[in-house]
């Protein structure tokens, strides 16, 4: 219902906008819908061939992201690359990043994530199996911040990543649409920080002075002598793409790696491609076509974000016969896509074999992957191969060596994990679960690891210039943290 003045405003909820769009869709029959919110146009998508139209075929007219009242005002951070308004800087940060993070530097980028899987996860899964939750956020944080400083990072515990978790989970709470009433209601950012129900107020300044913190403390210790970000520092405009690009809100995220395999066909593809007596290895990865699947459907399932980040209209503009004035937020529902019954059959249901036909990758299918995980348009994630090639040798190496199971309860029977996932912080996030990590039968594992144990620091050679704030580990942190929660539940789904 729409009221005078406040227009929809009262029925748009704070949290699972995503699963409210999707039924609001289905109820009124369309995959296209607008409303308004104390004056905002909002235009919301539920189809993957509208949201090509306007994203990616008009990327000129809905390439701008509006402002996020929560994250821009109150916050006052402005310079986070995923919101950065469409323009020269904007083109100019991307230019950076994918000159230095281009799918030509990736045999670098791999050396770098093959020595984190192994030293900075595998290591520890084996020797300290009970933090594994731990060690996988160590992981993402460590890996991030050897990319982008060419600093070494503690195989355990290190303090700059428990940081890092600690003010970026404020932000990326900050970024979300709906989790203050303030990015629904703008005008709330100038109420006085004494007046009752303003919290998010000081909370707003908490946030920030974090933020300057772990945006300069790792600048202020020193990159790596050897670190090619030294000679960056010549530049202002790389200077300021440094301190910017290295804000990461996805460390935060409940990350937790693929835990239970997904059935005995994928463990047997691994060992079938990668044998007893050596570590996967990325010339393996295009071989392992289970995994690919089931990795699809992870991503489809339940994805990283489940609405991309809004756009803005920048003219007026017509589509189908709807008129969008200038100034309409734009969404699209990326949860609604992927469970589109059209395209999707069952959608609700966790199945890799959607993908697959006679052992062989589909192409007449969605792809999650290529299609909606990492955006649309010119806004599209530069960083989803950095992302993807991580995530796929994390979890081979994981699912090679590990059998990772439901903990026990006091009846000695596996207490398995509820799929329940929550988006107040503007993803899918699944629930902090326990598991039981233990070698793999017939894998002599410490052997395999021998080499890489340890207790030297981790990332100790060159950095890899500049990261980015949000793109360039939003999935191989949060797609990570669905994925492990997924394979957990897989057999008692199939």
């Amino acid at each position: 219902m729409r009221w005078p003045i406040i227009g929809n405003t009262l029925m748009i909820p704070l949290i699972n906008v995503a699963q409210f769009y999707k039924d609001l869709g289905k109820k009124l029959g369309s995959k296209i819908m607008y409303l308004e919110a104390l004056g905002q146009s909002i235009l919301v998508i539920n189809d993957i061939m509208i949201t090509q139209d306007l994203l990616k075929k008009q990327s000129t007219t809905y390439s701008n992201h509006p402002d996020i009242p929560m994250l821009a005002d109150v916050v006052g951070h402005r310079t986070f690359f995923a919101f950065m308004p469409y323009g020269n800087e904007w083109r100019a940060h991307r230019r950076l990043f994918t000159q230095h993070f281009s799918e030509k530097n990736l045999p670098r980028i791999e050396q770098k994530s093959l020595e984190f899987v192994r030293k900075g996860l595998l290591a520890n899964f084996l020797e300290y199996p009970e933090d594994f939750y731990h060690h996988i956020r160590n992981w993402i944080g460590g890996l991030s911040t050897s990319m982008t400083y060419g600093l070494p990072v503690q195989r355990r515990n290190d303090p700059l990543i428990h940081f890092a978790e600690h003010a970026l989970g404020g932000s990326a709470a900050a970024a979300s649409p709906g989790r203050f009433w303030v990015n629904v209601i703008p005008w709330l950012k100038y109420v006085p920080d004494w007046m009752p129900g303003a919290g998010f107020k000081r909370l707003g300044k908490s946030i920030r002075k974090e933020l300057v913190q772990l945006r300069e403390e790792p600048l202020s210790s020193g990159a790596s002598d050897d670190s090619e970000i030294t000679a960056m520092r010549q530049y202002r405009l790389y200077r300021r793409a440094l301190r910017n690009f290295v804000i990461n809100p996805t460390l935060i995220l409940k990350i937790a790696m693929l835990n239970k395999p997904l059935s005995k066909s994928l463990e047997k593809e691994i060992d079938s491609v990668v044998g007893p007596d050596r570590l996967p290895d990325f010339s393996d990865i295009p071989h392992l076509k289970y995994l690919y699947a089931a990795i699809k459907e992870s991503l489809r399932w339940n994805p990283v974000l489940p609405t991309s980040v809004p756009r803005l209209a920048s003219e007026d503009d017509e589509y189908m016969g709807y008129f969008i004035p200038k100034g309409t937020v734009v969404m699209s529902n990326i949860y609604a896509i992927l469970h589109d019954e059209e395209n999707f059959p069952d959608p609700g249901k966790f199945d890799p074999e959607r993908f697959l036909k006679d052992g062989i990758l589909r192409d007449d299918v969605i792809d999650p992957e290529s299609v909606a995980t990492f955006g649309f348009g010119r806004r599209i994630c530069p960083g989803s191969h950095i992302a993807l090639v991580n995530l796929y040798i994390a979890a081979a190496s994981i699912l090679h060596l590990f059998d990772l199971l439901p903990p026990l309860g006091a009846d000695g029977r596996p207490i398995e994990p509820k799929a329940i996932f929550s988006s107040d912080s503007g993803g899918f996030e699944p629930p902090k679960f326990d598991c039981r990590i233990i070698p793999r039968k017939g894998k002599d594992v410490h052997a395999l690891l021998k080499e890489y144990m340890g207790t030297e620091p981790v990332g100790l050679g060159r950095g890899l210039r500049v990261g980015d704030d949000f793109v360039v580990f939003v999935s191989t942190s949060a797609i990570s943290s669905k994925i492990s929660y997924q394979m957990m539940n897989l057999d008692s789904r199939q």
